[in-house]
C-alpha cells in the first residue's frame, strides 16, 4: 500500500514539471528554421564553423582547376604559329588551289552576284562606286611596302609561308596600269562610259605561288597574253547565248596578275595584287552572265566545284 502511495506521488511530480514546461519542447520545422535556426545556430542548414570549411575547400578546389586550365591552354599556345597555321597546303581544308573573287561585290546582298548599272544615273552604280573605293582605299598606304623592278619580289623574304627577315617589306602593288585604261575613280569606274572594270583576284594561299607553263604549252585562249610567271584570266559568257553577246573584253593588264607579288604570308603592309576587265560593248537592256577562270599550270579550273573560276552577271540599262 505505501509503495503505490509513493509510485503515484511521482507520477504526480512528473506531472506537475510537465504542466511547469521543463519538458523538451518540439523541434521545429519548416522553411524559416532551415533558413536560420537560432537553437542550433545553423544558416542553411550549417554552422559558421562548417561554412567557413566549404568555403575554403571550394576556393582551394577551383584555384587548383583554372591554375590546371591555364597550364594546359600556356602549353596549346607555345605549339601555335600565329603567322603560319600548322597545317595548309595540298591535302589539308585549306587546299592548294586558289579560289578566284570579284569586285563590286555587295555584302548587304551576298546572294547577288548582278552588276546592273545605267551610265547616265549615277545612282544606279553608286553603290557599286562605293564598293570599290573601299576597297582601293589600302592600296594608298604605301607604309612599309617596296618597289620591287627587275627580278625582285617577295619570294625574296618569304620561304616556306614565313617571312624571313622581319626588316624586309612586301612588294609594293602600283595602280597606274588601271588609271590608263580608265578604270579609276576618276572615270566611275568605267560605269559613266557603259564600260564597266570589275576586279579580280586570287584568294590568298599562304605560301602559293604561280608555276608556269612551259614554253609552248600555255592554253590557246591565253595566245598573245600569257607571261611567264604570272596569272592570266580569260572571261566570257557563260553560255553560248551570253558568248555572243558579250562584247569586247580587255584585259587590264593583258597578262593578268604579275607573279612577283606571290607567294603570300602573314606580314605587315602586305598589297594583294589584282588584275581588271573591261566590258567595253555591253549590249543594253540585257542580262549577260560572265564566267573568269584563272590560268597558271598549278591552278586547276573545274565548273563543277568553282575551282579556278568566279561567276556574276552585268547588265547596262538604257531608257
Amino acid at each position: 500500500m505505501a509503495k503505490g502511495l509513493a509510485n503515484n506521488g511521482k507520477l504526480e511530480e512528473t506531472d506537475a514539471l510537465m504542466a511547469n514546461g521543463r519538458t523538451k519542447p518540439p523541434e521545429k520545422t519548416g522553411l524559416g528554421a532551415f533558413i536560420y535556426n537560432r537553437e542550433k545556430g545553423t544558416c542553411l542548414g550549417r554552422t559558421a564553423n562548417s561554412w567557413c570549411k566549404i568555403t575554403v575547400f571550394y576556393i582551394i578546389f577551383y584555384a587548383c582547376l583554372a591554375a590546371f586550365w591555364i597550364a594546359c591552354l600556356a602549353i596549346f599556345l607555345k605549339t601555335v604559329d600565329s603567322d603560319l597555321p600548322r597545317f595548309y597546303g595540298q591535302g589539308t581544308i585549306i587546299g592548294a588551289n586558289p579560289g578566284v573573287g570579284y569586285q563590286p561585290w555587295i555584302k548587304d546582298d551576298p546572294e547577288s552576284t548582278l552588276i546592273k548599272f545605267n551610265p547616265k544615273d549615277p545612282a544606279s552604280y553608286s553603290q557599286y562606286m562605293n564598293v570599290m573605293d573601299k576597297y582601293f582605299e589600302k592600296y594608298s598606304n604605301t607604309n612599309k611596302t617596296r618597289v620591287c623592278t627587275g627580278t625582285a619580289s617577295n619570294s625574296d623574304i618569304i620561304k616556306d609561308g614565313k617571312v624571313i627577315d622581319a626588316n624586309q617589306e612586301a612588294c609594293r602593288f602600283g595602280l597606274d596600269t588601271f588609271r590608263r585604261a580608265n578604270c579609276m575613280r576618276d572615270n566611275h569606274y568605267g560605269f559613266k562610259t557603259g564600260q564597266p572594270c570589275v576586279i579580280v583576284s586570287l584568294n590568298r594561299l599562304i605560301g602559293w605561288k604561280p608555276e608556269s607553263y612551259a614554253q609552248g604549252d600555255a592554253p590557246s585562249e591565253l595566245a598573245g597574253r600569257y607571261k611567264s610567271g604570272s596569272i592570266a584570266f580569260k572571261c566570257g559568257g557563260t553560255h553560248e547565248v551570253d558568248r555572243e553577246v558579250e562584247g569586247l573584253i580587255e584585259y587590264v593588264p593583258p597578262e593578268g596578275i604579275d607573279g612577283r607579288f606571290y607567294p603570300y604570308a602573314v606580314m605587315d603592309g602586305y598589297q594583294q595584287p589584282i588584275a581588271m576587265i573591261k566590258f567595253k560593248s555591253l549590249p543594253a537592256n540585257r542580262v549577260v552572265m560572265i564566267q573568269c577562270q584563272a590560268y597558271a599550270k598549278n591552278i586547276e579550273r573545274d565548273p563543277e566545284s568553282g575551282l579556278g573560276i568566279v561567276n556574276f552577271e552585268l547588265m547596262r540599262v538604257e531608257e
